[in-house]
């Protein structure tokens, strides 16, 4: 039995004749606020601010329409005047299953359409069991285990909910339509960044607008709501996130990008929030993309790098390695950008000679502060290519030993390049002849920035000591 309580307060009531209490039911529609807040770790914060009708001392509020993945010990309620005595989450819903485990052992109506006569015939069965989908009824004196006809309910079995209900038993100091906040940790909804990249012509600048993805997988509704998103690694100690029930619906997408809805950002403690200058509706089982960031005319530089091509102790002749493409920049305003990127993948694309926009790679970057280096690992060079081959070996002693290395570098471009040939050597080596001068990364690693003329070829020869003890690098 349904009952109205406050003129003007969006509420519905239900009388439950088997409690003394009244249970006050508050919808979606008498609330006052919404912020979502979202996490790169798969969950959320909602915050949801409700009008809900109280009575001097003790009620029972039903807070429907919430998250059905919500965390329930992470729940925290405010109000003025109110104490919270005791919360239930109830997400036991109103399914044909459900219903059917519930009935096990009461007496239920049956119908089914007589084949010859065309008549529905109804009577009386008890359900005996549920699995797999098939009642076992009690017809009678007989057991029926494929009955081809429906079954009906004389009654709602008791604990069963439309969707997902947070029960508050609270005390209240007075009788008034007061705002209470339920605040609380969701699975089930998730943002990642992405970002599109278009190089010029040259190489040497790139045009970049971030987007922000963001996906609900849970069962509600979140409209007219204040988004904001946590860059950063919150440590979360909790267990693999459980799903409340079965998910069989498709995810649609949702496009909202423009070029003024770009989200703000602050700086917050140890992590960054963005927020969104408007409100919007995150609904269920749905991806869309907004607006994050962007930048123009961002200084980038592009690397071609040979790494550890050679073996010290075991390569002998190698041909037909290609290097791979990198792209740098520096996230500094001075260079066209200078702000704090989440997280998420890079896809850069450039103009061919018909104007038309092709891809050309991609990479993942961690949460990137401002003044922060940048390499992204876009693939392989085409036209550029490494053979060599050892070109000496002496064994000076049992500990000692000479190596020396020739690498022809080829590049088949109408233009001069410039490529990074690093090479990884064995601790405590000797560099003691080289065609031209390395310089050291760090105690294991050399690299060479070696010049290649158009459609030509550059030879790089080095000869290195390697001493087996280890007495130090040198």
């Amino acid at each position: 039995m349904f009952h109205k309580l406050l003129a003007g307060l969006a509420v519905s009531t239900i009388i439950l004749t088997v409690q003394a209490q009244e249970l006050v039911t508050v919808t979606p529609e008498s609330r006052e606020k919404l912020t979502v807040t979202i996490y790169n770790q798969g969950i959320g914060l909602i915050k949801d601010v409700r009008q809900v009708p109280l009575q001097q001392g003790k009620n029972q509020i039903a807070f429907s329409d919430i998250s059905d993945q919500m965390i329930p010990e992470s729940v925290f309620v405010s109000g003025k005047g109110i104490e919270v005595q005791e919360q239930n989450f109830n997400f036991d819903l109103l399914t044909h299953d459900n219903m059917m485990r519930k009935a096990i052992g009461s007496t239920v109506d049956i119908e089914w359409t007589n084949p010859v006569t065309g008549a529905t015939e109804s009577q009386k069965a008890q359900v005996l069991a549920f699995n797999d989908g098939n009642p076992v009824l009690k017809i009678g004196n007989k057991i029926e285990t494929k009955y081809p006809g429906r079954i009906l309910f004389n009654q709602i079995p008791k604990n069963l909910w439309s969707k997902p209900t947070l029960i508050l038993d609270l005390m209240s100091k007075q009788a008034a339509g007061e705002n209470i906040e339920l605040s609380y940790l969701s699975n089930g909804i998730n943002w990642k960044a992405d970002y599109v990249a278009e190089l010029n012509d040259s190489d040497d600048e790139m045009d970049l607008n971030g987007l922000v993805t963001l996906t609900n997988n849970t069962q509600v509704n979140y409209e007219n709501a204040t988004l904001q998103l946590v860059a950063g690694s919150v440590n979360i100690t909790r267990p693999t996130p459980r799903l409340m029930y079965e998910k069989a619906a498709m995810l649609s997408v949702q496009n909202a990008m423009t070029a003024d809805s770009a989200m703000g950002s602050e700086q917050l403690g140890d992590y960054y929030l963005y927020t969104l200058d408007r409100p919007t509706d995150i609904l269920s089982n749905q991806t869309k993309q907004v607006a994050l960031l962007s930048g123009d005319a961002i200084k980038v530089q592009k690397q071609y790098k040979f790494t550890n091509v050679i073996n010290v102790a075991y390569t002998t002749d190698f041909e037909d390695v290609k290097p791979s493409v990198f792209l740098e920049f520096k996230n500094k305003k001075e260079d066209g950008l200078g702000l704090p990127l989440p997280k998420g993948t890079i896809r850069v694309y450039k103009k061919d000679q018909n104007n038309r926009l092709i891809f050309v790679g991609e990479d993942n970057i961690e949460h990137t502060a401002i003044n922060q280096d940048i390499k992204l690992r876009l693939g392989q060079a085409f036209d550029i290519t490494a053979k060599g081959k050892k070109t000496s070996y002496t064994s000076v002693s049992n500990d000692v030993y000479e190596v020396g290395f020739e690498v022809a570098l080829s590049n088949a471009m109408k233009t001069p390049v410039s490529v990074r040939f690093e090479q990884r050597l064995p601790n405590n080596w000797r560099i003691l002849s080289e065609s031209q001068k390395s310089l050291k990364e760090n105690a294991n690693t050399i690299y060479w920035n070696v010049e290649i003329p158009p459609e030509g070829q550059t030879i790089l020869t080095f000869k290195v000591q390697i001493t087996k003890k280890n007495s130090g690098s040198k």
